[in-house]
This record gives C-alpha cells, sequence and structure tokens, in this order.
C-alpha cells in the first residue's frame, strides 16, 4: 500500500494527534507534597530483557528469562526560600543511610512509589507509570556561577525503583 497522506493524517486525528512531551506530572507522596508543580523534567522509562545465549546448531538464539529496569532521573526547579527541594533529597538520602553513624536503614522505611502521568492536549490523562519502592539514588550537584544571569537552580535526581508498571489512563495519584 503506498503512503498516502490522508490516512496518516486520519490515524493522528483518531488518535488525538500525536502525544505532546510536555503535559505530565510526578507526585511523590513522601514528606514534601509541592514537587509536582516543580518537576521540570522527567522521562519514561525502559525496562531491558535479559538473556542468554543458546546454540545448539546454528545462528546463536537469545532466550529472555527476566526484566531489568532502568533507573528514571528527573529534574526540579530550586525555589529560593531555604532551597527546600534540594533539602529534602539531601534528607531522604540522610534517612537511607545516617551521615554520621553510617547505618542503613531498612528499604521498607526509605522506599516509596511514584506516580508519572502524562496527558493529551486536552488535559485527559493519556498514559501513566508507578515506579514501585523507588528512593533518590543519585542527588546531582549544582552548578553555580558569576555569568549566569536570568538562570534558576536545577536539581537532577535519579531515582532507583524496583520496577514499574502501566497504569490506566483515568488513574489518578493520591493526593492529586
Amino acid at each position: 500500500m503506498p503512503l498516502n497522506i490522508n490516512n496518516f493524517r486520519n490515524k493522528l486525528f483518531t488518535e488525538h494527534g500525536p502525544a505532546p512531551v510536555n503535559r505530565y506530572e510526578v507526585y511523590i507522596p513522601h514528606k514534601m507534597n509541592n514537587l509536582t508543580f516543580l518537576c521540570e523534567q522527567a522521562e519514561l522509562p525502559g525496562k531491558t530483557i535479559m538473556n542468554i545465549e543458546d546454540k545448539l546448531y546454528g545462528p546463536v538464539r537469545k532466550i529472555g528469562y527476566g526484566q531489568m529496569f532502568i533507573d528514571t532521573t528527573m529534574t526540579f526547579i530550586c525555589t529560593a526560600e531555604g532551597w527546600k527541594e534540594k533539602a529534602f533529597f539531601d534528607n531522604w538520602q540522610n534517612d537511607i543511610v545516617d551521615p554520621d553513624l553510617y547505618d542503613a536503614s531498612y528499604y521498607n522505611d526509605y522506599t516509596t512509589d511514584i506516580w508519572l502521568r502524562t496527558f493529551r492536549e486536552d488535559n485527559q490523562g493519556s498514559y501513566g507509570i508507578k515506579f514501585r519502592e523507588a528512593f533518590p539514588l543519585i542527588v546531582g550537584a549544582i552548578n553555580l556561577g558569576w555569568s549566569q544571569n536570568n538562570e534558576y537552580a536545577r536539581l537532577s535526581v535519579t531515582f532507583a525503583y524496583r520496577k514499574w508498571e502501566q497504569l490506566p489512563a483515568a488513574t489518578t495519584a493520591p493526593g492529586t
């Protein structure tokens, strides 16, 4: 079948157009609830199928045996009043491993679920995932500089999590 621009346009129209990447929300049900509006950038994570190679006869065959979930990174805007967002993630990491005694907390005491939802142009939910048992693995550095006029502080946080699962489009995160 040859390419037909009308078929392409009709397909996009019936599916409410291409998916916008600037309509999303992140909800972290931890000690600070205003992070939803301060998440400047997020990513829908991928996953990898773990496999072994098997060769009995002929070409090598890859055989899947499990899933591996890739860490995800989110960027947050820091507000000037006390840099509360940086302090939040620093404190969360301090709850994981005590910075003075180096004692590690119990896994269930520092992990939480994180919701990431995307929206169509008409603000209807279109796709969502829940990161299960997430915690901040890496809290990135923030560069400061005399020449950075008209810039604001951005904090990059990489989250580790056990797995992610797809949510129905109409699912809302608790507290939103």
